[in-house]
């Protein structure tokens, strides 16, 4: 793309992309939606997660993938913000080894995540395994947030001393 791309093109772009299973480049394309500032506040996020929410859950959970994979190379705050406003519109059920990468973004990122977000993903990752001791931190430091999220935090304590 060349020349000065509007942010609705930047949006019609990230659809065409993740329509045609393109999610690396979506991702690409979230994340410079993003720093242009034209997904700033509130207002700016709508389109952009009324596009998300809208996805099937399958290609949901591909885009976010990518843009785990995006962050490994690009760890700045409009990343971490893409990623973060996503998260709270994935399905009920993750892979294992996404529960875990997003429970890592959770615990390492400059964006938190809505506590119920982190809540689902801590009961769904407590299925297969007990959490890292860095997630147990994090949900320490957000517990005062949410009664739910201090009631797992125990569970997860308990299961993680055995």
């Amino acid at each position: 793309m060349s020349g000065l791309v509007t942010y609705t093109e930047l949006l019609d772009r990230v659809e065409r992309l993740t329509g045609g299973g393109e999610f690396d480049e979506a991702a690409s394309a979230l994340v410079a939606l993003r720093r242009s500032g034209g997904a700033a506040g509130v207002d700016g996020m709508r389109p952009l997660l009324d596009l998300a929410a809208g996805l099937p859950a399958a290609q949901l959970t591909a885009l976010l993938q990518a843009l785990l994979r995006h962050r490994r190379d690009d760890r700045g705050w409009h990343v971490d913000s893409v990623i973060g406003a996503l998260c709270p519109l994935l399905p009920g059920e993750l892979p294992p080894d996404l529960v875990a990468e997003l429970l890592t973004f959770a615990e390492d990122s400059s964006y938190d995540i809505p506590v119920m977000t982190l809540a689902k993903l801590v009961a769904l990752h407590l299925r297969h395994a007990p959490l890292p001791p860095a997630v147990l931190a994090t949900m320490e430091r957000r517990k005062r947030e949410s009664l739910w999220l201090r009631e797992l935090a125990a569970t997860a304590a308990a299961r993680s001393v055995r």
